[in-house]
């Protein structure tokens, strides 16, 4: 996300393929961020232009420039406000949804100022200090659109090397939110059924017509974790520049360790047979219909599928152990191309903080799904008969989704964790805040970064 230019705290920007018009006000004596969104057709275009116009209006005086508390010897990292999302691929448009219902909010309204942010500050450099872990980064976005973004430590420990806000991380599995937000779409054209077999894509896999697409979305398919499977995860530590296929993947995983729907496993394997699934559906890839779907209207530019597209932007490496400098860094691939190649879709995707924190706000607030797809990916009432047998965290597990609390509050959205690195996505619904924290520590637990930024950005 790019700063806005000094001097101009209101930006607009339409789209004349959709007329997407998005309205950013940081002026100091107006906090209220106006943030619109209309698709129209095209003879309407001259009265968006004059609404944008009315809505922006001149450059105001007296803007805001609200920067983090940085360490000492440091220089301070402006606050970034919401950038100007690029024109979308024709026949894309990311609007919101209508009437979603799904949370009512708070009586509180968080809001950005620079009392906040440099409590935002506090908390992120709080919690790598206390953890002894080389780098923090996280975002808040609030909800008028304005993001925090802050940075902590370094991205490369020998030599050092700063992380910045702009510092791409491994995400893990925050990217099973990318893929069942496709599925989700998929279903919502009629591509893909939620109850479809897996067979019907996927039909050489054991069992194949006894698997739901839903099974492998919740988790409750009983097919293995690639990396539980003994053999496997020996040899993608063994050889940690080796490049993996799913085929390959696939092909060890073995039989199935429970019957599908008797008990809830997370496993990794259930969203690289997504990813074949979608690929059969659509004749694309993922990297290709996330990119065009979500990633390019939602102006993401930070955000990639390491192994489909070619990563740009500086880079941190992944440490396993406390107060060690040496990385687990090989190959092309970050934390290193077995494990990267081996998890696909499942885990595989890079980005930063901003980036995710705007993903968080539009999966999570009606931007992306229609309501009764964005209802589907956030019941947990499926897997609720599994509590306290394998839920791997909080309350419960729905679409490529996790329930957590963050600092007291309901929080949707998903920890994602690959060797060195780990992080957390979550979205407050009764407040609409955003809240993203990336480590590059195998010892971090960012949810308890996480609750500190609620608690500082609440109040």
């Amino acid at each position: 996300m790019q700063p806005t230019a000094p001097g101009n705290a209101r930006s607009c920007a339409i789209s004349l393929r959709w007329c997407i018009i998005r309205c950013v006000t940081t002026a100091a004596n107006d906090r209220r961020s106006r943030r619109f969104r209309l698709r129209i057709g095209l003879p309407a275009a001259a009265l968006a232009l004059a609404a944008a116009v009315a809505a922006c209006g001149g450059t105001p005086s007296g803007s805001v420039s609200i920067t983090g508390a940085a360490p000492a010897g440091s220089t301070p990292t402006p606050i970034p406000t919401i950038a100007a999302a690029p024109t979308p691929t024709p026949g894309i448009a990311i609007v919101p949804v209508p009437g979603v219902q799904l949370a009512a909010p708070g009586s509180a309204a968080a809001h950005l100022d620079a009392t906040t942010a440099a409590a935002l500050q506090t908390a992120l450099s709080g919690f790598r200090s206390s953890g002894k872990y080389p780098g923090a980064s996280a975002a808040v976005m609030f909800p008028d659109g304005s993001i925090w973004t802050g940075a902590s430590g370094n991205a490369v420990q020998s030599p050092a090397v700063p992380l910045t806000t702009d510092t791409i991380m491994s995400v893990g599995s925050i990217s099973k939110t990318f893929v069942s937000a496709l599925v989700g779409r998929l279903v919502q054209a009629g591509t893909i059924g939620l109850d479809d077999p897996l067979s019907k894509y996927v039909p050489t896999f054991t069992d194949a017509a006894k698997i739901t697409i839903r099974e492998l979305l919740d988790h409750t398919s009983g097919i293995r974790d690639l990396f539980k499977v003994k053999t496997m995860n020996t040899a993608i530590m063994a050889n940690k520049a080796a490049t993996w296929t799913a085929d390959k993947v696939l092909a060890g995983i073995g039989t199935q360790l429970y019957s599908p729907g008797s008990h809830y496993y997370y496993s990794n394997t259930d969203y690289v047979l997504l990813g074949k699934v979608i690929q059969k559906a659509t004749g694309k890839s993922v990297s290709s219909l996330v990119r065009t779907d979500f990633l390019t209207p939602l102006g993401m530019t930070h955000t990639f599928l390491q192994t489909e597209e070619k990563v740009t932007g500086s880079e941190a490496h992944g440490y396993m152990r406390k107060g060690s400098n040496a990385s687990n860094a090989a190959g092309k691939m970050i934390p290193f191309t077995s494990e990267v190649t081996a998890v696909g879709p499942a885990g595989a995707y890079v980005s930063t903080p901003s980036d995710l924190a705007v993903w968080a706000n539009a999966l999570y607030g009606g931007y992306v799904l229609d309501e009764a797809t964005l209802a589907s990916i956030v019941d947990i009432s499926p897997t609720a008969r599994f509590v306290g047998h394998a839920l791997i965290f909080g309350s419960g597990y729905g679409l490529g989704f996790e329930e957590a609390t963050v600092d007291g509050q309901t929080a949707w959205g998903h920890r994602g964790h690959l060797d060195g690195f780990w992080s957390a996505m979550e979205y407050l619904p009764a407040y609409h805040l955003s809240i993203v924290v990336l480590t590059n520590a195998d010892w971090a637990n960012p949810m308890t970064a996480a609750s500190a930024l609620a608690k500082a950005a609440l109040g």
